[in-house]
């Protein structure tokens, strides 16, 4: 059996196929374009949070700031 094949004898195979129903990850256009568009625009908002950390952070707001990193760590980008 090839590595494009299915072993169709395999319960397994058979659990997953019924369940491929269950996600449909269609999106409509508009749901599409809303998704690119906030991808598109996360980097700009990710290097705005850290000007204003920085800003915060020369300004003597060490609270602020470290709320701020929190919020980026949650997000993964620290």
């Amino acid at each position: 059996m090839s590595t494009n094949e299915v072993d169709l004898n395999d319960p397994l195979n058979w659990y997953i196929a019924d369940s491929m129903d269950d996600y449909d990850v269609r999106l409509d256009p508009k749901t599409a374009k809303q998704l690119v568009h906030r991808h598109n625009g996360y980097p700009k908002l990710v290097e705005a949070l850290r000007e204003a950390i920085a800003t915060l952070e020369g300004q003597g707001c060490h609270e602020k700031a470290d709320l701020l990193k929190r919020k980026l760590e949650e997000l993964g980008e620290i």
